[in-house]
């Protein structure tokens, strides 16, 4: 009888030990949806607003960043801003990491982390509208996935150039988007 308890009671130790490795596995990978989860909502919160945004009371620009803002004294877009969103809506959700090598250029995401080819929710993806330049010039951030299907949110996209939704057929990298915009990467953020 002894012999059996011993044995029932390093079997529950083992099966708590088990647990508590899935548990923490379980807590990095919740904590990193989690993040995704917001930036995605705050992304999609912005649909159909121009460069002055925030219901015409600001400027895109992720603080922490090198970015210097979407919305012109006018009240007019400042110049290409889809690296702002991005920053901004990154900066909203408390990414950390390096924020810093953000800039007005959406190359500069990859700067900030590596790139990857399999997207989640959250992350930046990168995109090369132009074959001749090996910069890419268009970010937006990935808030859907569904088989091989994406859904972006991005600033400065579609017509007449406000922050938009789009799907895509394929989040390979390499392929194009919608027949302009050809693939890179993904870029995923850090919480701070």
């Amino acid at each position: 009888m002894r012999k059996l308890t011993s044995l029932a009671a390093r079997g529950a130790a083992i099966t708590l030990l088990a647990g508590s490795a899935i548990t923490v596995t379980g807590v990095g990978n919740a904590q990193a949806a989690s993040l995704g989860a917001k930036i995605a909502t705050t992304a999609e919160g912005q649909l159909g607003a121009g460069p002055c945004g925030l219901n015409g009371k600001g400027s895109y620009w992720g603080r922490g960043t090198a970015q210097t803002g979407s919305c012109g004294r006018n009240g007019t877009e400042a110049h290409a801003w889809c690296a702002d969103f991005v920053g901004w809506v990154w900066w909203k959700n408390g990414v950390g990491g390096k924020m810093s090598k953000l800039n007005d250029l959406a190359s500069s995401f990859a700067k900030y982390g590596t790139m990857h080819s399999t997207p989640k929710i959250g992350d930046a993806i990168l995109y090369n509208q132009h074959t001749a330049s090996v910069e890419d010039d268009h970010v937006a951030i990935v808030v859907g996935r569904s088989g091989s299907k994406i859904t972006v949110v991005g600033g400065n996209q579609g017509s007449p150039g406000d922050v938009s939704s789009r799907t895509w057929s394929t989040y390979k990298v390499g392929s194009w988007a919608n027949g302009s915009q050809k693939i890179s990467g993904y870029v995923t953020p850090v919480a701070g």
